[in-house]
């Protein structure tokens, strides 16, 4: 009897173990299939939004010929027009851009030339008919929760519809003795560093054509977006 006894509490404690090792193993399993179910996170998001900030408002990759800047939108001008796309936060023309800009517009000039983009410098005061000239640019903006590039143009109404051709058109003396803190002009500028060469100096001033931010596009006022400039 005494050994029947044994041999039945071995059996108990040996079953008992299995038991345990199996709950392990199902917790093992369960955890793990948690954690492949689970959505992944989200760590590409949109691919140039945290590149430039407040702080850090202007970044230049020579490798992939881009300049990246860090804006944020006017929303007035979803409603009322201007010539203005970006424009450096403390120029004269501040107030007066879809986007208005963190990074000075001296500095910017620079970035372009250190990726190897070359000025057109071909208009003045007086040049009015004249599109600008300079190395091609591919712009595009995004912003956090973009998830994507989206072309400038995209995000500007043309009364016009035309294909906007953005130059570097220089003008570097000029910005910074009028120091408007132009950027990007939506028509051809003598001012501005970059412009749309699809029009002609005085376009807009001639009223030939109205741009307004895009509202279906953009996001809030305020919003925080980088633009970014590709030498094509």
């Amino acid at each position: 009897m005494k050994r029947s006894s044994k041999r039945g509490t071995l059996t108990i404690a040996v079953a008992a173990l299995l038991a345990l090792a199996a709950m392990i193993l199902l917790a093992g399993c369960s955890s793990k299939q948690q954690a492949s179910s689970a959505p992944p996170s989200n760590t590409a998001g949109s691919p140039a939004s945290n590149s430039v900030s407040k702080d850090n408002p202007l970044a230049v990759d020579k490798d992939a010929k881009t300049v990246q800047i860090y804006t944020e939108v006017n929303a007035k001008y979803f409603v009322e027009p201007t010539r203005h796309g970006v424009v450096f936060k403390d120029g004269k023309n501040a107030s007066m851009a879809v986007f208005k800009a963190w990074a000075n517009q001296n500095d910017f000039y620079n970035a372009l030339i250190a990726i190897g983009a070359q000025p057109g410098n071909n208009l003045d005061l007086k040049t009015a008919g004249k599109s600008a000239e300079g190395s091609p640019l591919d712009v595009t903006i995004t912003w956090a929760g973009a998830g994507k590039e989206i072309p400038f143009n995209d995000a500007i109404i043309d009364t016009q519809h035309k294909t906007p051709d953005y130059r570097f058109g220089g003008n570097q003396d000029r910005a910074k003795t009028i120091n408007t803190g132009c950027i990007l002009c939506l028509d051809s500028c003598p001012v501005g560093i970059t412009s749309n060469a699809a029009y002609p100096q005085g376009s807009f001033d001639g009223k030939k054509v109205e741009f307004r931010g895009n509202k279906d596009v953009l996001p809030a006022d305020g919003t925080p977006v980088t633009v970014t400039f590709k030498l094509k």
